[in-house]
């Protein structure tokens, strides 16, 4: 359980807590893109033009 005390000492939560945020918020982004371009893809296979509004 040492690793477990060193995982919770402030100074490396204070490390941990904005890189884990930054990686969240990037694979969240990254997930809606994915999302919106198969969107897009399923678009032109039915016939749409996608840049039409």
């Amino acid at each position: 359980m040492e690793w477990l005390e060193a995982l919770f000492n402030p100074a490396t939560l204070s490390l941990l807590i904005p890189i884990i945020a930054l990686v969240g918020a990037f694979s969240v982004a990254a997930i809606k893109a994915h999302h919106k371009h198969l969107e897009r893809i399923e678009k032109i296979k039915h016939g749409f033009d996608p840049d039409l509004k």
